[in-house]
């Protein structure tokens, strides 16, 4: 792996905040600069050889073109992401393998059959979903459920466990059985089987557990037997 610190990707860093700073989706640059420090660690414990500045960049660049923020016309062009790194003056065999991985990278595109071929970008996808889950990812789920307004928990509103791809987040609303702890079993619970990499599924265990132990205690002490039931039964497909 390569130096780490180069005057591309500072500029990149840099302009990466100047965009996402303000951002309340969970997207903003401390959910970015985490998933940069996870994907370099996997890099790191990682069996193969991998560029860290394709990785690095990657990982910074993942979500400037997220379609929760542009709008998917915007998001199949990566508008953004080819602007900064104009800007910060990227190799073009650099920034042409960054944007490949930027390309497969995300929930919504694993729904419909898409993950990236690039190790560098195996990594960053992985650091990016174990993001979603853990301690930081119930925080930022609950964040972003009582920043939208959504519901925290209705009994009488059970997940949709086999949502569709086009039914997730369709054209940027929720759907009828979106909500916090919901949210856990229609994508949260199924993050740790979609690693590809081998530092991301070790790590993706620990934190799958972090959120198992945290909906057992919350459905004993919300007095809700079949919700504890129901993720018994889950956890045991």
């Amino acid at each position: 792996m390569n130096n780490k610190q180069t005057p591309e990707l500072n500029k990149v860093k840099l302009l990466v905040r100047e965009l996402l700073g303000s951002d309340t989706s969970g997207h903003a640059d401390d959910h970015v600069e985490r998933v940069a420090l996870l994907a370099e660690r996997f890099a790191s414990e990682c069996s193969e050889p991998v560029d860290l500045q394709e990785v690095l960049l990657t990982a910074w660049l993942h979500d400037v073109d997220d379609y929760k923020l542009v709008g998917k016309a915007q998001a199949e062009k990566l508008t953004n992401a080819v602007n900064i790194m104009t800007e910060a003056k990227v190799a073009e065999d650099l920034r042409r393998a960054v944007l490949e991985n930027v390309a497969a990278i995300g929930y919504s595109k694993r729904l419909n059959g898409k993950q990236p071929q690039r190790l560098a970008g195996q990594l960053v996808s992985d650091a990016d979903m174990c993001d979603a889950i853990g301690a930081v990812g119930i925080e930022r789920a609950l964040v972003y459920a009582c920043h939208h307004g959504g519901r925290i928990f209705d009994p009488a509103v059970w997940p949709n466990v086999n949502l569709a791809a086009h039914e997730y987040n369709a054209d940027g609303n929720t759907h009828d059985t979106d909500g916090f702890i919901n949210h856990f079993f229609e994508k949260l619970l199924k993050l740790k089987g979609l690693m590809l990499t081998e530092p991301g599924r070790i790590e993706a265990k620990n934190r799958q557990q972090i959120m198992v132990d945290f909906l057992r205690h919350y459905f004993r002490e919300k007095n809700a037997p079949e919700w504890s039931e129901f993720l018994e039964e889950y956890l045991r497909r």
